[in-house]
């Protein structure tokens, strides 16, 4: 795990160094999360930006090491100068995305790393290596790490709790869990997801991959199991509830999930973005999914024709219906065409409703995909609370967003069968073809934004 932190810390680090030359303002969102950070290195708990939408997290972590710098030039008063340009240093637009990028980007390859060999004990470990190093790459989350976002930090947590959970260090997996809420609501949603695994595994330790055909009998167990052990469960898990609890309250005396910014972040019934996650998160390893020799595609090849018609056309029609029906557009993605969900919408999902109906088939054969390779390593449980939280992280975000697939695509890669030495390395090559032409442009292709100022393409 140390080689590959080091790799993903060198590459965040060259990230950094270019756009510290040519970045140097804050950017979209930065310019909420940065002054907000530093208005906390300057002790001012008490100012809050009503725009920000996510809990402090990101900000009072990060701003734990300007204030032990302060603290310090109180300690010893010669060497003030001194603290106060570290402090200011440390705070500083480079400070915070250096921090942020390397902290939380070489922590998540560590815990992918680590997770991948306590899923899959017979895994070596440049198999480990060359798997963990995809998901690190994987252009949305690469991209959105060197920026002074909460999309590294989330992940960094959400991966913890997992690994803590399969360490049945259960209470410390739950420290991490309300850590990975507070620095994004929606994490409250994979909170419980590491929560249903970990009681799967402490009721059903030798559950294994059965089909979906055997999910009555796996929650029949489940339950058992559960009634059985209830206070040992209680005594393990109670600080993951009482995680639920406390946002569940949240949610009601706050009137939602968001914090500021209300009126742009309302939830809204919006399927049609969960077919676009599964796409999305299959289409990074088409390596795999779109093989023509992958066991998805000889299972469907080995069954009967009738049999696959039989199950392909209802759940095709369904997928008709909810791109139909439930197919919306954020205000922000019609007109930030700084974004390239902007792109995506005007020179394709946008032109008419049949162009969207006509990717019916590429999201079922890429849900089907991913349900099956997920099933071939996990039960039937574990593979429903996946897919139920991915769905419950995106269809009720009216805004196209790929940055909501990161922590799926994290969770899926991870509980899956590994990919192939072959295919990691090619995926690894493909990711990093994509993330130095991403950069590039992001870097070097500037545009005037209407009101003067330089704008950038991104995510």
């Amino acid at each position: 795990g140390g080689l590959l932190t080091g790799v993903v810390v060198v590459m965040h680090a060259v990230v950094w160094f270019w756009r510290s030359r040519v970045v140097t303002e804050p950017y979209m969102d930065e310019a909420f999360h940065i002054p907000q950070t530093q208005e906390y290195c300057q002790g001012r708990f008490d100012q809050w930006d009503d725009k920000i939408t996510t809990f402090p997290g990101l900000y009072l972590v990060m701003a734990v090491p300007s204030l032990v710098v302060r603290w310090a030039s109180t300690v010893f008063p010669s060497s003030s100068p001194v603290h106060a340009s570290l402090g200011f240093l440390l705070c500083s637009v480079k400070g915070l995305r250096l921090c942020n990028g390397l902290v939380f980007g070489g922590l998540s390859a560590l815990l992918s790393f680590e997770i991948l060999g306590e899923v899959h004990p017979g895994i070596s470990s440049e198999d480990a290596f060359l798997n963990a190093l995809a998901i690190n790459l994987f252009p949305v989350y690469f991209f959105s790490a060197d920026l002074y976002y909460t999309d590294a930090g989330s992940l960094a947590l959400v991966l913890l709790a997992l690994l803590l959970a399969l360490r049945r260090r259960h209470r410390a997996s739950g420290v991490a869990a309300v850590g990975a809420v507070l620095f994004r609501q929606t994490n409250v949603v994979w909170a419980a997801f590491v929560l249903a695994y970990d009681l799967h595994s402490q009721v059903n330790p030798k559950g294994r991959s059965g089909g979906l055909l055997g999910l009555p009998r796996d929650l029949g167990r489940v339950l058992r199991g559960a009634w059985v052990h209830r206070a040992r469960l209680a005594r393990n898990n109670w600080i993951t509830v009482a995680l639920m609890a406390a946002f569940a309250a949240f949610v009601a005396k706050n009137g939602g999930v968001v914090v500021g910014d209300r009126d742009a972040h309302k939830p809204k019934l919006h399927l049609a973005q969960f077919l676009y996650c599964c796409t999305a998160v299959a289409g990074a390893h088409f390596l795999v999914h779109f093989d023509p020799r992958s066991p998805f595609v000889r299972a469907l090849s080995g069954a009967s024709k009738a049999r696959v018609l039989l199950i392909a056309a209802p759940l095709l029609a369904a997928f008709c219906l909810v791109i139909r029906r439930y197919t919306l557009v954020h205000p922000y993605t019609l007109a930030d065409n700084r974004h390239y969900t902007f792109y995506v919408w005007k020179n394709y999902l946008g032109r008419s409703e049949v162009h969207r109906v006509a990717l019916a088939p590429l999201h079922l054969f890429s849900a089907g995909s991913l349900v099956h390779r997920l099933a071939r390593t996990q039960p039937p449980l574990v593979v429903l609370a996946a897919f139920a939280c991915a769905a419950a992280t995106t269809a009720l975000a009216e805004l196209l967003e790929f940055r909501y697939y990161i922590t799926f695509y994290a969770i899926h890669s991870l509980l899956s069968e590994p990919m192939s030495r072959t295919k990691a390395a090619g995926t690894c090559a493909a990711f990093l073809a994509a993330n130095v032409a991403l950069e590039a442009v992001f870097l070097f292709r500037p545009f005037t934004w209407p009101d003067g100022s330089v704008a950038r393409f991104m995510w």
